[in-house]
């Protein structure tokens, strides 16, 4: 496999160079990093491409530094400038947010900031057909629609990927013969490997480690399957997109962090069928880096179709609201959460285990793994203790409550509505609105110091799921 010539073609074909444009290459010092680098020093060799290759020591684990030192090491080798940073990726975590997902934004914020000061045009990343099956696998198992189906894009904003037609092991294959002899080969190049990549917790991991495999010892060579589907997905958002632009009519917002606006009755006015298209590409017309849940988005055409004044929050810093006819998404503005304010409603989703922030009612929301304690069974106003089906990874929602609403309280002989429950146990009408339901699937949990679901009881268990609410 010739990658300098894969690489020429790529930015031909998809991100065009012009004379002196520059790449910042996200540099790990792992293999697939190392053979994009080196693949583009070979083709920058004649000086017409300035290369920066840029790492992140994530401060994740103790090894990170002498990682950062490696790469160093490496891209020396190769002649490339070499900006490295350290950023604490755990102290920079923020409410609700996975350890993978703070290490991406961190990591992502950081090669935007040495793009800009090098006033370079691209970021280039070596994600590869390998990666590109993984996350079409954990898309579909999150249930995701088309555009979460399409996987990684080749060319996404400033960041461009020029590996996904290539196999890990093709890539792994040609920096091992690398031409020996010239300072820029790849003769002597011993790549560094992130521990933090087989850490059996975080999803993409049992994927890569697990799943896939297992699927592919019965199944075949399934990653090709997975990238072709991933390209064909793109292709049918394309036009889905193509098509809806002129239904939608939607304007962008300028300033305050961006934003995108649309008439109210433009969404509508479309199929039902159609609606999870429009919310994504309004989301990706407003800048948002991925489109609402599926709860979320649920929660807004529940709204629509009530005729009540639409609000919701969709995560990843971003809320719709609703001014007059319009309904408008941008950047999450704060809320003073003061009791006795009406609250909006809200739906939020947690991966577990983990925290979040809820602005609209100034709590936050903790959901961890522990033993079970004599507390408990006792029961406590702003704590739980739960069974519940899940697993490190999993999502669960937060939101308040809904017409319909009802649950199986712990003690009671059937189900009953939530709003006689609340009612019973003397929750002051203005407070109902309040209440953070903790819901897994479509069945709420617990509701903090009125009731748990007796399906989530503790019975003989001696370690629970532990649910806790605290004011800020």
């Amino acid at each position: 496999m010739d990658l300098p010539s894969i690489l020429a073609a790529f930015f031909r074909r998809e991100a065009p160079l012009a004379p002196a444009d520059g790449l910042v290459v996200a540099f790990s010092g792992g293999p697939d990093s190392t053979a994009l680098l080196w693949g583009l020093s070979r083709l920058a060799a004649g000086g017409s491409l300035p290369l920066t290759a840029a790492h992140l020591d994530h401060g994740m684990d103790p090894g990170s530094a002498g990682r950062a030192a490696a790469a160093a090491r490496l891209a020396h080798r190769l002649r490339i400038p070499f900006v490295m940073e350290r950023r604490e990726v755990p102290a920079l975590r923020r409410p609700a947010e996975s350890a993978e997902a703070a290490a991406r934004r961190v990591r992502y914020e950081f090669l935007e900031e040495v793009r800009a000061r090098a006033g370079a045009r691209w970021i280039a990343t070596a994600h590869h057909r390998d990666d590109q099956a993984e996350t079409v696998l954990l898309r579909l198992l999150f249930g995701s629609g088309l555009a979460g189906v399409a996987g990684i894009r080749p060319v996404h904003g400033r960041v461009v990927r020029p590996l996904l037609e290539v196999s890990r092991a093709e890539l792994a294959a040609a920096l091992s013969a690398g031409s020996a002899g010239s300072a820029g080969s790849a003769a002597g190049l011993s790549p560094v490997e992130d521990p933090t990549n087989l850490d059996p917790r975080t999803p993409r991991n049992r994927v890569r480690h697990g799943l896939l495999p297992a699927l592919e010892a019965a199944e075949g060579e399934l990653a090709p399957c997975l990238a072709r589907l991933a390209e064909r997905a793109r292709g049918a958002a394309a036009v889905l997109e193509s098509r809806l632009a002129p239904l939608l009519g939607a304007e962008t917002l300028r300033g305050d962090g961006g934003g995108v606006a649309v008439e109210r009755g433009a969404l509508e006015r479309l199929p039902a069928e159609l609606l999870p298209f429009a919310f994504a590409a309004l989301h990706r017309q407003a800048g948002a880096p991925y489109p609402a849940g599926g709860a979320a988005r649920s929660e807004v055409l529940r709204q629509l179709a009530g005729r009540t004044r639409a609000g919701c929050d969709c995560g990843g810093g971003w809320r719709w609201e609703q001014e007059r006819e319009r309904l408008i998404l941008r950047r999450t503005a704060p809320h003073s959460g003061r009791t006795g304010e009406r609250v909006t409603d809200f739906t939020y989703t947690l991966e577990v285990p983990g925290e979040l922030d809820i602005p609209e009612i100034a709590a936050r929301v903790r959901l961890t793994r522990g033993p079970v304690e004599p507390w408990m069974r006792g029961g406590s106003p702003h704590r739980a203790g739960l069974v519940l089906p899940l697993t490190p990874g999993d999502h669960v929602t937060i939101r308040n409550r809904r017409p319909g609403d009802r649950l199986l309280p712990l003690g009671a002989g059937g189900s009953r509505r939530l709003k006689e429950v609340l009612i019973d146990r003397k929750v002051p009408r203005e407070e109902r609105d309040r209440l953070p339901l903790l819901c897994v699937g479509e069945r709420i949990a617990w509701i903090p110091g009125v009731t748990i679901d007796q399906r989530f009881r503790i019975t003989g268990e001696t370690t629970a799921w532990v649910a806790e609410v605290t004011t800020q």
